[in-house]
């Protein structure tokens, strides 16, 4: 197996912890997704819109319309039709209500801590090269947000679900971009290995899962073991759909959490482009939520950075130059958490009970996650480079 060079010094150091799964990630920096590629392959010399359209029949089961496409469209979404054996369609239920009781306390994790930490792996370089900063991060938030919204919703992840399609949406993206970055002199093959790699997917969703589970927790949500166990079921099936082979598919929350420290273990340490993805992110959060005045956005971007740097730690922060704060730290998250205990007490006295709080989450959640009708298609990427690229 030939390392990319930037792995080395990681791999070397996470075969000290785990070295059968540090070797299966290492060696899946090096692939990609099969049969998401061979769908990209086969309409790659297909009009753009035309492209939009064939995956369009694929995802609503257009049978007339997939009988004028290439055959690897159909074969893909016929091949991810049906769910595995161990996918339980009820399981998802406790999972959905447990993060919609605390869905505020899920996206502000969701945004200080787990796509922080996820950009400060190679991934980042993928979106870097596309040049998605802030302009284009923006509607990429609203869309993760959107994603994280449709798959907690009960029947989401069914065939006709919008969770199971923007799932299956974003596996095609990747393969597209995955696509251009290998046919870009700006993609240095030999350090990184696979653009998008099957290995950074499989990350992500441990990050996303067993990861974002804890982050939110430190801030106040408060979950039993059903609804934990639940969360990570629905999030094992949202990685099936985007392509994690079994190898690095999780079973359970611990699982997780042991492919994400040995994963992130092997990564090297945050370069240019995670410092410039990260406070992208920051950056981006206040527009997301529609707050135009500029000295409230510089506010709430100054708790965001406290906030991540007390999620992260210091170390970390300091890595990725977020500013200094006096007032981040372990301190800042017993507050949090403090703070949401005395507030669902004073709902009990108010109300009898949480579900008011719960309904106004949902609002807040739905209204941050609105998108216009265009911006989200099936149409690709048809450029590497965002300033290039047709609306998609």
């Amino acid at each position: 197996m030939q390392i990319p060079s930037s792995y080395q010094p990681g791999y070397k150091e996470a075969l000290l912890t785990d070295p059968d799964l540090a070797k299966t990630y290492i060696q899946h920096t090096l692939i990609g997704d099969a049969d998401a590629d061979a769908l990209i392959d086969a309409i790659s010399d297909i009009d753009h819109e035309e492209q939009g359209e064939f995956i369009k029949a694929g995802m609503d089961l257009d049978e007339e319309k997939l009988r004028d496409a290439p055959r690897e469209v159909g074969e893909f979404f016929e091949k991810i039709g049906t769910p595995p054996a161990w996918f339980d369609p009820q399981s998802v239920y406790p999972g959905c209500s447990g993060f919609h009781a605390y869905s505020d306390l899920f996206l502000t994790a969701f945004v200080t801590d787990i796509i922080i930490r996820g950009f400060t792996t190679l991934i980042s370089q993928s979106f870097f090269i596309t040049g998605r900063l802030t302009d284009w991060g923006v509607r990429r938030l609203r869309q993760n947000i959107r994603h994280l919204l449709e798959i907690m919703l009960p029947g989401g992840l069914e065939r006709q679900g919008e969770g199971w399609k923007l799932s299956v949406r974003l596996r095609l993206v990747h393969a597209q971009i995955r696509r251009h970055l290998l046919a870009s002199e700006d993609w240095d093959h030999e350090a990184h290995g696979m653009p998008i790699s099957t290995a950074h997917v499989a990350l992500a969703s441990c990050n996303f899962s067993g990861m974002m589970l804890d982050s939110a927790a430190r801030i106040g949500a408060r979950l039993n073991d059903e609804e934990r166990d639940s969360f990570m079921q629905i999030w094992r099936y949202t990685a099936h759909l985007m392509g994690v082979p079994d190898v690095l598919l999780f079973r359970n929350e611990n699982e997780a959490k042991e492919i994400f420290r040995v994963g992130y273990i092997c990564e090297p340490p945050p370069g240019l482009e995670a410092i410039a993805m990260t406070n992208s992110v920051i950056a981006s959060a206040p527009l997301v939520i529609g707050i135009d005045d500029r000295d409230e956005r510089d506010d709430l971007s100054n708790y965001g950075y406290r906030l991540s740097r007390s999620l992260l730690g210091d170390e970390l922060a300091d890595q990725l130059m977020f500013p200094e704060s006096r007032t981040a730290g372990a301190g800042t998250l017993a507050y949090l958490r403090l703070r949401r205990r005395i507030q669902e007490i004073i709902d009990i006295f108010r109300w009898g009970k949480r579900p008011r709080q719960r309904a106004r989450n949902f609002i807040t959640l739905l209204h941050i996650s609105m998108l216009k009708p265009d911006m989200i298609t099936y149409r690709l990427p048809n450029r590497l480079h965002a300033d290039a690229a047709s609306w998609w």
